[in-house]
């Protein structure tokens, strides 16, 4: 049943976004023209439809947010005077019962990952159906055989694909795992840091496509706070911390005690899983933090707001190579 609802879900989201985008890329399209005159959006559409996803995800990242902070406010894993971490692990499984907020609060946060990952695949390839037999000609001076997939990079591709699709690809497993075993509750901690950090970067985006230049240094700098916070001190000191040295409780309650709950083979099991992709995260993150202080230099020695998450060699680069096809395949997809 969990499935089923998972898929339905995905696919209201994706029904969701094919209803809005239009319209949030069309207000990005006015406050562009407004901003910069009516020529600015012939050689920015890229820009327009990428504001409007980002609005989307601006949307969906308050919202997830303020229910995240409302739900699990006063829950005692998140209160220190309460025991903290430990209850992460502390009389797992018998005191972990999922209750209706948490299930729906996964449910969506599944639906929406999966949604993620089905679009960074849609944005970064162009997939093409063409046929299996080449017969001879120039290319060829005998019949070849070839795959009747065709798979290209595509323009639209994120300068950081490759960390994006490993995120997606982790964040998706983590769900899985932790639904599975019903370690929902430091799931739930991954996804409220996450969230939280989203918003500012939603907005430092949004920002940065139309070339609001204040706006966008503001709102850069909030993210900055919010990612050093979020993701570079709760994450790892609070988060990690507790899977690292607390994931022993779980063999201290009276069942365990007795053989007849978590074993010592399965517990091995769940720390594993927890360390490898928690901690591949938090590699993740540390290496967009680096990302972000190129752009804080970038934006401190020359004035410029750029975002190398979207174009790893910058947005003139990426301008550039938009112009020469030829030259630009390969260059900023890798």
């Amino acid at each position: 049943e969990a499935f089923a609802v998972l898929f339905l879900l995905t696919f209201l989201i994706r029904a969701i976004k094919k209803k809005f985008l239009p319209i949030f890329s069309a207000y990005g399209r006015q406050l562009g023209r407004k901003a910069h005159g009516p020529s600015w959006e012939k050689t920015n559409e890229e820009r327009i439809q990428k504001f409007g996803e980002y609005v989307y995800r601006l949307h969906f990242h308050s919202m997830i947010s303020l229910y995240g902070v409302w739900y699990f406010w006063g829950k005692e894993w998140w209160d220190p005077s309460k025991g903290g971490t430990t209850h992460l692990f502390a009389g797992f499984p018998y005191s972990h019962q999922v209750e209706p907020g948490m299930a729906w609060y996964y449910l969506v946060q599944a639906a929406y990952n999966l949604d993620a990952l089905i679009t960074i695949m849609e944005i970064s390839f162009v997939f093409q159906l063409r046929s299996p037999i080449v017969l001879p000609g120039k290319e060829s001076a005998s019949l070849k055989l070839q795959s009747p997939l065709s798979v290209d990079w595509s323009p639209t591709c994120r300068g950081d694909f490759q960390e994006m699709f490993v995120h997606h690809i982790i964040t998706n497993i983590l769900i899985i795992a932790s639904s599975y075993l019903h370690f929902t509750r430091i799931g739930s901690m991954v996804f409220l840091v996450h969230d939280l950090s989203d918003v500012p970067i939603d907005i430092s985006k949004l920002a940065n496509f139309v070339k609001w230049k204040k706006t966008t240094i503001v709102s850069f700098i909030t993210l900055l706070i919010t990612w050093i916070v979020t993701r570079l001190v709760i994450f790892p000191f609070y988060i990690y911390r507790s899977v690292l040295f607390e994931t022993h409780l779980v063999l201290l309650t009276k069942e365990a005690l007795a053989g007849t709950g978590v074993t010592v083979l399965q517990y091995y099991c769940y720390k594993f899983i927890f360390v490898v992709l928690i901690g591949a995260l938090l590699v993740l993150h540390v290496v967009w933090f680096f990302l972000l202080v190129r752009i804080l230099l970038l934006l401190a020695l020359k004035g410029e707001t750029q975002d190398l998450s979207e174009h790893k060699n910058g947005e003139k680069d990426h301008l550039e190579g938009m112009s020469t096809p030829s030259e630009s395949n390969g260059k900023k997809e890798q």
